[in-house]
């Protein structure tokens, strides 16, 4: 790991960091995990954006799973799902995991996000945001889409 992504993650990962503070470290270590693609680096910071969920922040949560969604990069699929499949966690950060997946669009996230869709007892956001990201995911690998990106080269 780098001494940025170290010193960004010590920032993030840091309850007596102000907010500010953190959601820089945060937007940082996003910036680099997407210039950085298929690299080490990408997946430190990656690992580093996930250290923070251990945050009571559900504020700080939900802009942690945002940011891993637009990363681009399926490292993020474990501590994505982790979240939604943690019942404890606040339904806004389980609502912004499982949005996060859809915006992956990895097929291998169907079964989870289809898991959490039929739970009895699911909050409403969550169920909603499962069916958006199952159909988003659902698009984005279907043979309509491959034409689509045919079409565009």
């Amino acid at each position: 790991m780098s001494a940025t992504i170290a010193s960004l993650r010590e920032s993030l990962c840091s309850e007596t960091t102000p907010l500010p503070i953190r959601f820089r470290a945060l937007f940082s270590l996003k910036h680099l995990a997407v210039q950085n693609k298929g690299t080490a680096e990408s997946l430190s910071a990656i690992e580093a954006i996930a250290a923070a969920f251990s945050s009571p922040s559900a504020l700080l949560k939900h802009e942690l799973a945002y940011c891993l969604g637009q990363t681009g990069n399926d490292a993020a699929i474990p501590y994505l799902t982790q979240v939604l499949e943690d019942l404890q966690e606040d339904p806004m950060c389980r609502h912004e995991a499982a949005e996060a997946l859809g915006a992956l669009g990895n097929a291998d996230s169907l079964n989870v996000l289809q898991k959490y869709l039929t739970r009895e007892g699911e909050d409403v956001s969550v169920k909603e945001t499962c069916e958006i990201a199952i159909e988003r995911i659902e698009w984005e690998n279907s043979e309509q889409r491959k034409q689509e990106k045919l079409r565009q080269r």
